[in-house]
């Protein structure tokens, strides 16, 4: 009986150790920037997947790809990884300085997969530029290997040995002749939590860094994650194994990312964000609803992919609001499910919870969206800021376009990634404010353009950013929002979103309060107006500072709004 029973701890053991076992598998008839549902990219512009191989297309500092789905235990074991890369073949001359390789026992302040995704820190073990075999400390390694690094394969093994571990590093050619070997006793300490692939331009600094100079929640930038530089390498058969190594199948990510909707007088508007799928790929989502736990699927709605926003979103009339309805976001094999609760309209009181300006300093803010779950909210608000430009580390880029919708894309995703259990069964509105199109302060003045960036820019009144980018942006946050009251765009054809929404018998105006304010350098120029504020000593408000003819919330809304407070139908 004891044999049997230790045959099948045996086979248990064997089996949950091989379903820890991962390989990557990055599909070769296609090229687009999302990695896969396995991974998240620091920054997303700057990685693609092509020919069946991860590429790094920018250099610089600290750009790496890290992997959701498995992560080494505090628990005493074994790690084996490896994976083939080379240096892109397009770039001439020096690499360096720089390193590529592997990045293991990741973690974040908050200790939180997530955290670890976007801001942690862990172990470089690699290849350094100058052609020297390391692991955390460069200056201890004699190994070293000669350029080009066509087509290297790197394999790493860690086995514990006392109270440390032996780590041992690898370099083995296309032929499978060793070029180079590393090996050195690390902490245990050292080799617990996360593990990504990295290819990083500037001095190759020992690791890991102490958490109390790197792990600070304030407004600094996550070191070494400056532009430049010539380390762009390429990747493919990565492998990670070993009795260290646990899976986490549950957080994958994607293609669906998450969803948000409003119901308001029986119409139902659910907008579901994607993550940037290739162009050969399907471009059609489908909206599902379900009758009853056992009944089949039905779809109710069908959306393209909306080519900038990679947004899918549906607007179904006549939704029967009496009633809580299962829903899904269908693409090809995956889905994204929820419940669109019925209206609260026959409650007392309806609960609203505001949120406002979401930084990353506490991401992915799991006390916040626990602590706004125990009040049970029906109505979700998010009254602006919903990023700012530093959210996610590596700075702001303005352009290319589709860069800069990459750019924006990765710290909205964020914002989805923390909201996203509370958003997949509450309504909720968003109202982008001016760091959400890339602002310090914003006067829309009519939606004109304004040249320059900064307080240059911004002073003039009007969108420094282009158009087609303001309007990608207020895709990804309105277009879930009831109808507007008038659609008709504003200059440079730039959307709008204001108007009505009842819930729970309660008429809710949405207000656009920045896309029609007129900007005060232009009004007041008496003042001397730098970002917003007057530098004119001899400026007096009181005397100087009416200024005829200024708006602040524009003619058209102030007619939706002299309607709006007349109108109670619909049981408001």
């Amino acid at each position: 009986m004891s044999l049997t029973r230790f045959a099948v701890a045996a086979l248990l053991a064997a089996a949950l150790a091989c379903a820890a076992d991962f390989q990557s598998n990055w599909p070769k008839d296609l090229e687009r920037p999302w990695v896969g549902p396995d991974y998240w990219s620091n920054p997303l512009q700057y990685w693609r997947i092509r020919d069946g191989r991860l590429e790094c297309i920018a250099a610089g500092g600290d750009r790496n790809v890290y992997l959701l789905t498995r992560d080494v235990s505090p628990a005493s074991g074994s790690i084996a990884m490896s994976v083939r890369l080379g240096r892109m073949e397009e770039d001439q001359g020096a690499a360096g300085p720089g390193f590529v390789g592997f990045r293991l026992g990741i973690r974040g302040l908050f200790k939180h997969y997530r955290d670890s995704a976007v801001r942690g820190y862990g172990m470089n073990a690699g290849l350094a530029a100058n052609g020297r075999l390391f692991i955390a400390r460069q200056g201890e390694s004699k190994a070293k290997i000669e350029p080009p690094f066509t087509d290297v394969e790197l394999r790493l093994t860690a086995e514990p040995a006392g109270a440390t571990y032996k780590v041992v590093l690898q370099a083995f050619d296309r032929a499978g002749e060793k070029l180079g070997e590393d090996r050195r006793d690390v902490p245990a300490d050292w080799l617990t939590g996360g593990v990504a692939l990295v290819t990083a331009s500037g001095a190759v600094e020992d690791t890991p860094p102490p958490e109390e100079k790197t792990l600070d929640p304030n407004f600094s930038a996550k070191r070494g994650t400056q532009r430049g530089g010539n380390m762009r390498f390429w990747f493919r058969d990565w492998k990670v194994s070993g009795t260290k190594v646990t899976a986490h199948p549950d957080r994958a990510w994607g293609p669906i990312l998450w969803s948000m909707h409003t119901l308001s007088r029986g119409v139902l508007k659910l907008t579901a964000q994607m993550a940037p799928v290739g162009v050969r790929e399907p471009q059609e989502v489908a909206l599902q609803t379900q009758a009853g736990a056992s009944a089949a699927w039905r779809t109710v709605a069908t959306s393209a992919i909306d080519k900038m926003a990679r947004t899918a979103t549906f607007r179904v009339a006549n939704w029967n609001d009496t009633k809580d309805t299962p829903y899904r976001v269908r693409y090809r094999d995956s889905s994204f499910s929820g419940t669109i609760r019925k209206d609260p309209k026959d409650k007392p009181e309806i609960v609203v919870a505001a949120f406002t300006g979401n930084n990353d300093l506490g991401f992915p803010h799991a006390d916040v969206v626990r602590n706004v779950s125990h009040f049970k909210p029906d109505f979700l608000v998010f009254t602006g800021d919903q990023i700012y430009e530093r959210v996610g580390e590596y700075a702001i880029q303005r352009a290319p376009l589709e860069a800069a919708t990459l750019d924006y894309l990765r710290k909205w995703y964020l914002f989805g990634w923390e909201y996203m259990d509370l958003l997949k069964d509450i309504p909720a509105v968003a109202l982008p404010d001016d760091h959400d199109v890339y602002h310090g302060n914003l006067w829309g003045a009519g939606g004109r353009h304004a040249e320059g960036i900064g307080n240059e820019g911004q002073d003039k009144g009007g969108y420094t950013m282009p158009a087609e980018w303001v309007n990608m942006v207020q895709r990804t946050q309105t277009s879930h929002h009831a109808d507007p009251y008038d659609p008709t765009p504003v200059e440079q054809g730039i959307s709008v979103y204001y108007g009505p929404m009842t819930i729970g018998g309660v008429s809710f105006a949405v207000v656009e309060d920045r896309k029609w304010k007129s900007a005060p350098k232009e009004t007041v120029p008496k003042a001397g107006i730098i970002n917003g504020w007057a530098q004119n000593r001899e400026y007096d408000a009181a005397r100087d500072g009416d200024a005829p003819g200024a708006q602040l919330l524009g003619p058209r809304q102030e007619k939706f709004l002299q309607e709006w407070v007349k109108d109670w139908s619909g049981g408001a």
